[in-house]
């Protein structure tokens, strides 16, 4: 699934909802979102109002997980998130995160979940916070087998003849 976000309105609604939140910019967001993005594993797509940073800058902001455009002059996010919508191939695996109306009228036409950026970014913070799973370690002698011994004291336990000579798995 692919998450398509307007940018400044996620960057205002993360201010609005937390004050610690209040000194983000777009590259702590960008950071973040990378980060969620990479956890969840989904494509994340974010659009921002503007031209295009200086190459250092727009090195700052990116990450694996996330894609970053920008509008460029005289062109507005919204319009860059309504021809993505348009052109998306599979609208209905797209998620798209905006509070401006016509964005979200955009994608409920073509069928894809609209969430608003308030709401988009309670989830964040909430999947972010939660530990990330672990997983299982199997025992070593799961993975390795027992030793010829061990093998030996099971198969007598259980009443089993000893395997013949030929046999590929003796003494496993």
């Amino acid at each position: 699934m692919t998450v398509l976000i307007d940018g400044n309105n996620l960057l205002h609604a993360a201010r609005d909802i937390d004050p610690s939140d209040l000194l983000i910019g777009r590259s702590m967001l960008c950071d973040i979102l990378g980060s969620w993005g990479e956890r969840r594993r989904e494509r994340v797509c974010i659009v921002f109002d503007g031209p295009a940073p200086t190459a250092p800058l727009a090195e700052q902001i990116g990450h694996v997980a996330l894609q970053v455009v920008f509008s460029g002059g005289g062109v507005s996010a919204d319009d860059v998130l309504n021809r993505i919508i348009a052109a998306d191939s599979a609208p209905r695996r797209l998620t798209v995160v905006s509070t401006d109306r016509e964005v979200g009228q955009a994608g409920r036409r073509r069928g894809s979940r609209v969430m608003r950026s308030d709401a988009f970014w309670r989830q964040v913070r909430r999947d972010l916070a939660r530990p990330l799973s672990t997983p299982r370690v199997e025992p070593v002698e799961k993975e390795a087998g027992l030793d010829p011994q061990a093998t030996q004291e099971w198969l007598r336990e259980f009443g089993v003849a000893d395997p013949p000579e030929d046999d590929p798995l003796a003494g496993r």
